[in-house]
């Protein structure tokens, strides 16, 4: 039997839990036996399992260059029993470890791949052996840049169902983390204030994760959007809360290709989002509104005109939730998963002179 090695750092997996989730009970249905690597427990996260019929191993993630190359020998030596056959990793604070931990146990390493900061980097990446990406988006542009490694497209496997929106129920917008330059959240802010004004009947909510966030709460506190809005740090592991919203607004002008926006739309939620760099179900005026320019008119224009027309709002929701349930069927996406590791580990695609670190 295959046995593989997943390695997620906390903050990629209270991004991804949902698509995690879903993909690590794929593998254990096609007979992959894993083991999972997780950042230590701390202030109450990290450390538990995805699913309960899968070992964990955990470290301090990440760690100081300097214990690194300890930690990594500890785990393999951990894994001598009952070894790997390959190596994934999910969330750059891992990377690094995912590496020379497969250059010990010299076993193939994929990479896991969905912002543009990380294609950026692949083509400095020579110890990687294959690149999962998580769109079409994202796989093409890797091939652009890559003089070595094999690039899979692999979507996430969801099973959302549209959600049922009742007549009277309050309409509800999800606002994702902005990124990580606080300067882009200052015209979606003071959109979002106008339209909370005009449209105050609407249920608002706001996520704010990573470096940035103290920042942006101060931001948010000086325009007194706390009494309106409800402000939330780990929406990528609240699903129905994306899937049920009437509008769900994705301002990161990186663009990330986040499993949140396929959730959303396949449950049926209407998109606004500033860049679709990563993600080719946001198609302007046909399964989304895009604000490339990022002025607070325009997003305040996007947002009111989403909300208070239901027509054009609804056309451009059902194509998303057409495409979107396409794109991420979980037959269909758990088939590219496991190509992907089948693949990466032939003799022929991977030699292991290639995952030995420069000395």
């Amino acid at each position: 039997m295959t046995r593989i090695l997943i390695a997620i750092d906390e903050p990629r997996r209270e991004d991804d839990e949902i698509a995690l989730t879903a993909i690590a009970r794929g593998l254990h249905k096609a007979d992959i036996e894993q083991v999972h690597l997780l950042a230590e427990p701390a202030e109450g996260r990290g450390g538990a399992s995805l699913l309960e019929e899968i070992d964990v191993l955990t470290a301090p993630i990440p760690q100081r260059w300097w214990s690194r190359k300890r930690i990594a020998a500890e785990l393999a030596a951990a894994l001598t029993r009952r070894p790997v056959d390959l190596v994934l990793y999910s969330g750059n604070g891992v990377a690094l470890l995912a590496r020379d931990l497969a250059a010990i146990l010299e076993v193939p390493l994929i990479a896991d791949v969905w912002r543009s900061d990380q294609i950026d980097i692949a083509n400095r990446s020579p110890l990687v052996d294959a690149w999962i990406a998580r769109t079409d988006a994202v796989g093409n542009r890797l091939r652009s840049i890559l003089r070595a490694g094999t690039v899979i497209t692999a979507r996430p496997p969801l099973n959302i169902q549209a959600s049922m929106r009742l007549p009277d129920r309050r309409p509800a917008m999800v606002v994702l983390d902005p990124g990580r330059s606080p300067r882009h959240a200052e015209p979606l802010l003071d959109a979002l204030t106008s339209v909370l004004a005009a449209r105050p009947d609407i249920e608002a909510f706001l996520e704010l994760r990573g470096g940035a966030s103290h920042k942006l709460w101060k931001m948010i506190e000086r325009r007194g959007l706390l009494e309106s809005v409800s402000v939330l740090d780990r929406v990528g592991t609240m699903g129905r809360l994306v899937a049920e919203a009437t509008l769900v607004v994705a301002p990161d002008p990186s663009g990330p290709a986040r499993s949140l926006i396929p959730i959303a739309m396949s449950g049926g939620a209407a998109l606004i989002a500033a860049s679709n760099a990563c993600e080719e179900l946001l198609e302007h005026d046909v399964t989304a509104i895009l604000v490339e320019d990022g002025e607070a008119d325009n997003w305040q224009s996007a947002m009111l005109g989403m909300s208070t027309d239901p027509p054009s709002r609804l056309r451009i929701a059902h194509e998303g939730q057409r495409r979107a349930q396409e794109a991420c069927r979980p037959d269909v996406a758990m088939d590219a998963w496991m190509t992907a590791i089948t693949t990466t580990m032939e003799p022929e695609s991977y030699p292991l002179a290639k995952t030995r670190p420069p000395r």
